[in-house]
């Protein structure tokens, strides 16, 4: 197909499509769809993401929802999580670098719309 794998975690890798899109794959191949599939959002700052998802209680209007705090992971991403209902999981990651360049700049680390 033209894939390429971007990296590669052991139970996660990027596939990098070569024309402006990412995803990731996990090993397992289970029965329900949603707990297989992955979303994977590049935003500015993930802990931004992680407070709003708490500022709106997410947890509690959806009350199968779960959310982790951003967590640096091996290949180099800041990463907060949210499983949706059906098990679906969510990556809001950044690259920790980018922050930082951006606060040298003098730029807002909020990257999301109420």
């Amino acid at each position: 197909m033209g894939f390429t794998v971007s990296w590669d975690a052991s139970e996660v890798c990027e596939i990098d499509t070569g024309f402006g899109y990412r995803f990731l794959l996990l090993p397992k191949n289970h029965n329900n769809y949603g707990e297989s599939l992955m979303l994977h959002f590049m935003v500015d700052s993930a802990q931004a993401w992680h407070d709003h998802f708490e500022s709106v209680e997410l947890c509690k209007k959806f009350p199968m929802t779960r959310t982790a705090p951003p967590t640096l992971q091996p290949w180099g991403l800041l990463v907060a999580y949210v499983w949706d209902p059906a098990g679906v999981l969510l990556h809001f990651a950044e690259r920790p670098d980018t922050d930082a360049r951006r606060q040298d700049a003098g730029e807002s680390s909020s990257d999301m719309s109420e």
